[in-house]
């Protein structure tokens, strides 16, 4: 069969070969900047292909960075990648790229962008091996095979970094039939290595770094045997109660390591077999249900069997009344605070009250019990979505009465738009902070869980904060201010490109009722009033 080609299918075919690349008008019409560079072994020189190349562009209105690697590639075989991506001068102002090998060591980098600047060279990037660690287990008793054992690394809790995000936190293996064992794929942190049989720690090693390039020889030493009983405040035996020996951290970021568990017997009598440890790294936590836990500090294995005594606790029952509207399978939560503790809100996340105790029960449920709790003076808040917390100070006693929450009260919208003093117009990418109360937490937040008190204006600068109990909140307002020049050439009279921008960082402190009312609040050097209904 016979084909017919034009002259233009010729000229569009000469021009594919001559360049090598044929670009469709799609391809044309797409602007952006293009990334160019290449990877090679920090040891050696050599390229490294196959590396996963992910880039994330900033914006410039945002406070926090997006880290939003949403452009990706890989090297060929000459380690060299191509990349493009958004190049807007007046939206994004920076760019992230993130290397990933399976064979190397992970590596983040940030280049700041120019206004009018649409090609980026960034030469050779080295990227190290991964590391590894070996090591010699040698057992003190010939009757137990070391190929039974296991060995862990743990990784230390020092200050977060790009290494510790893309690292595994832990790492596990087993010795072969002569002790050796072998860690691949590591990088250069510090770890703790734990050597186990049966869940009981036979040998424990504080800090080990593969960068040290160091043989590690590990012999295993002999148990020793901590005995005791447990028994209630009458000296009576409690069977079935558990024990956990923990040896604690030597540097501050460390890690401990639970060494053994045990059970008490019908006698309430334990024994179990237990690393030879310095009595102040060793404690034992005892529990029982129905019982207050204890932990012993300083334990001594080679002194006179323990005897621990555990208080029994006492329970709080209640009823409560909720709003009628509230969805059936909602639920609502009791949480305990001591008496008198303090109730303002607050916006240091060092600053927390956390309460003692906090249980959930199903709405359908109005009777709740709260056990395990010493005798003495508490204040309750009952808290759920759509319900505003409601407090009541109770005393827990062995024959306290039942108490009744009266929680019928729904909760409220804090809303409001940030706009620039000078000109009025939106703030968009706005972060807003708000105060949070002791009610609101759990016993186990940390800082790090308290970004959902934290939202981001929309793009008319508006924001909102959901199912609050009505009363007054501090908010935190953090901004980014973009400031562009347009120069205009003196001889032709024509306007170039916008000079390089200036990005300047605005905060604010308000305190806002939340009573269901919207608020406008100006942001900038003539801010005017803290807030306008």
């Amino acid at each position: 069969m016979n084909t017919l080609i034009t002259p233009w299918a010729l000229l569009l075919l000469f021009l594919c070969t001559t360049v090598g690349i044929c670009q469709t008008p799609d391809n044309l019409g797409q602007q952006g900047a293009s990334l160019h560079g290449s990877f090679v072994d920090a040891d050696d020189g050599q390229p490294i292909s196959d590396v996963l190349v992910r880039v994330a562009s900033e914006k410039i209105e945002r406070v926090y960075p997006d880290r939003d690697f949403t452009h990706e590639t890989e090297t060929d075989a000459e380690g060299t990648f191509w990349l493009t991506i958004p190049n807007e001068p007046q939206t994004y102002y920076a760019f992230s790229l993130m290397a990933l090998h399976p064979r190397y060591q992970a590596k983040l980098l940030r280049w700041e962008m120019s206004p009018g600047k649409s090609r980026y060279d960034l030469g050779d990037i080295a990227l190290k091996p991964l590391l590894s660690l070996q090591g010699t287990v040698f057992s003190a008793s010939p009757v137990h095979a070391v190929d039974e054992l296991v060995v862990r690394l743990k990784m230390h809790n020092k200050s977060a970094d790009f290494f510790r995000g893309a690292a595994p936190p832990e790492h596990t293996t087993r010795p072969d039939a002569k002790g050796n064992f072998r860690f691949s794929e590591l990088y250069p942190i510090e770890y703790s290595l734990t050597i186990s049989r049966n869940h009981v720690i036979l040998a424990y090693v504080e800090q080990v770094n593969p960068q040290n390039r160091q043989l590690i020889s590990v012999r295993l030493p002999k148990l020793k045997t901590l005995r005791g009983r447990v028994v209630d405040t009458q000296q009576r035996p409690i069977a079935a109660a558990q024990l956990y020996a923990t040896r604690h951290r030597e540097t501050p970021h460390g890690h401990g390591a639970l060494l053994a568990t045990a059970q008490t017997d019908a006698h309430g009598a334990f024994q179990m077999q237990v690393l030879e440890t310095a009595p102040r790294l060793l404690s034992l936590e005892v529990s029982k249900k129905g019982y207050f836990s204890r932990v012993y500090q300083n334990v001594d294995i080679g002194e006179e069997p323990l005897v621990v005594p555990l208080e029994k606790g006492i329970a709080i029952v209640g009823q409560v009344i909720l709003p009628r509207d509230i969805p059936s399978e909602g639920y609502y939560a009791v949480k305990v605070f001591p008496a008198n503790t303090p109730m303002a809100p607050v916006l240091n996340p060092l600053r927390l009250n956390r309460p003692v105790l906090s249980k959930r029960f199903p709405v359908t449920e109005p009777t709740f019990v709260l056990d395990g709790l010493f005798e003495g003076k508490y204040t309750l808040y009952l808290v759920g979505e759509g319900i505003s917390a409601t407090g009541l100070d109770v005393a827990a006693s062995a024959n306290g009465k039942e108490v009744l929450i009266v929680a019928d009260v729904p909760t409220v919208v804090l809303r409001g738009q940030i706009l620039w003093a000078d000109t009025a117009q939106p703030v968009r990418n706005a972060v807003v902070s708000r105060s949070w109360y002791p009610w609101e937490l759990s016993r186990y937040d940390m800082s790090m869980t308290l970004d959902r008190f934290e939202t981001e204006t929309d793009a008319q600068g508006q924001f909102a904060f959901e199912n609050l109990t009505e009363g007054r909140y501090q908010l935190r307002i953090r901004a980014v201010q973009a400031t562009f020049e347009n120069a205009t050439d003196a001889l032709s009279g024509l306007q170039n490109a916008p000079t390089p921008y200036q990005r300047r960082f605005i905060q604010k402190h308000v305190e806002i009722p939340a009573s269901g009312s919207a608020y406008r609040i100006y942001l900038g050097r003539r801010d005017g009033t803290p807030f306008a209904k």
